[in-house]
């Protein structure tokens, strides 16, 4: 059983452009329990999570609008800069390259002593990333440092929040003292979540919220935040120790991550191979890297089908807020007698029908349900009636039916 509770509509300022006033637009809800299939249908209707809250941008109003990607990661083919990124990870370990010391390079500019750990394009990513891990290091060529990765269900431990708190304190400029433990296991521990067997009891973790570890010297040197879900692998959060930044931790991760989601597609399903990198905004250099990683696609706000970016972005060079679908298309999501401007993809609350309602389920104790339209406040609140009738709009009866609203 799915079980959220409802927030409805809010607006505050935004963490990208950082404009005066309350210039973010979203929908939200609370998330108690949540499928996998439940997330996953709703990430590809536009959602996102942060914990256990989960949201939904109105694009058409927002000052940076967000709009969710994805990566085709069995058709992504690294260019010489993620290549490079790779390289001079795996040269650390090797220890053929040190951040205070430039490469020896002879008279013709090439290196004097060649590494054994260089990317060879005759091999997969998967191969080239994964070689210098602990268990795969040669016993002919011994490394100088040691180096692991672990994905792990999320957990709170003390190595792991005394990171993210020298993290967000070094990198987000926040105040010692305001991280706190708690703020770290609701961001990035609590999730709404439960693990899920793989299909046919194939080998992994299988589905749910985990930890990707990096470990070196057995010190954790940074740590994904990931969702594995039944069509995708979705990058959450990452988070580094600073003292590492030299190794270009970040453009590393999402390397690593792709490499992550072509293993599943490959050891346990073909729908496995997309990569979710989060929200693409296009006029944020801080989120419009990732259309950098090709092939990648944008959600459609209106349809929910997905376009190919380099198409997107050449009408988002032009427009804040665009339906790829209808590209000429101006937005306008307010009808005659609307009180508020429909979010796009959404429907008007006027168009809810009757068995919508009886479809939408409350929880009365336990695992007892009733139909929100068996409530004395159905009928005798219009206020109540306008809740429900607005999250069915918002969410989408095909999904509404799949959850539990829990007052």
């Amino acid at each position: 059983m799915s079980r959220i509770s409802l927030t409805g509509r809010s607006n505050h300022s935004c963490g990208y452009c950082h404009s005066d006033g309350d210039t973010s637009y979203t929908y939200g809800m609370w998330a108690h329990a949540l499928t996998c299939a439940d997330y996953q249908a709703l990430i590809d209707r536009g959602w996102r999570r942060s914990g256990q809250y989960l949201y939904k941008p109105d694009l058409s109003k927002s000052c940076c609008p967000q709009y969710t990607i994805r990566l085709d990661a069995n058709g992504f083919k690294p260019s010489k800069g993620h290549r490079k990124v790779i390289n001079k990870f795996n040269r650390f370990v090797e220890g053929s390259w040190k951040p205070t010391k430039e490469d020896e390079m002879d008279k013709d500019g090439k290196q004097q002593h060649l590494s054994k750990v260089n990317y060879d394009t005759k091999k997969s990513l998967i191969e080239n990333i994964n070689l210098v891990e602990k268990d795969k290091e040669p016993t002919e060529h011994p490394y100088e440092h040691k180096f692991e990765v672990v994905l792990e269900p999320s957990s709170v431990t003390k190595e792991k929040f005394e990171l993210y708190r020298k993290y967000q304190v070094h990198i987000h400029h926040d105040e010692f003292d305001d991280v706190s433990e708690r703020s770290f296991k609701r961001f990035l521990v609590d999730s709404p979540l439960k693990l899920e067997r793989f299909p046919d009891n194939k080998p992994g973790q299988g589905y749910g919220s985990f930890h990707q570890k990096y470990i070196l010297d057995g010190k954790l040197i940074a740590v994904a935040v990931l969702d594995v879900l039944p069509k995708c692998t979705s990058s959450v959060y990452f988070l580094y120790d600073p003292d590492y930044s030299f190794l270009g931790l970040g453009k590393y991760s999402a390397l690593r991550e792709i490499s992550l989601a072509q293993e599943l597609s490959q050891s346990v399903s073909n729908e496995l191979h997309w990569y979710y990198m989060g929200f693409y905004i296009h006029s944020c250099p801080k989120m419009n890297y990732k259309g950098g990683y090709q092939p990648s696609d944008l959600l459609d706000a209106e349809t929910y089908q997905w376009y190919p970016i380099n198409e997107c972005t050449k009408l988002l060079d032009k427009k804040k807020f665009a339906v790829f679908s209808e590209p000429d298309k101006e937005w306008n999501g307010q009808q005659q007698g609307d009180e508020e401007d429909r979010i796009p993809g959404t429907l008007h609350k006027s168009k809810v029908k009757a068995r919508d309602v009886d479809n939408t389920h409350v929880l009365l104790k336990k695992t007892q349900t009733a139909p929100v339209s068996a409530l004395v406040g159905w009928y005798d609140s219009s206020e109540f009636r306008d809740i429900i009738l607005e999250y069915i709009a918002v969410v989408g009866p095909d999904l509404t039916k799949r959850l539990v609203i829990d007052f």
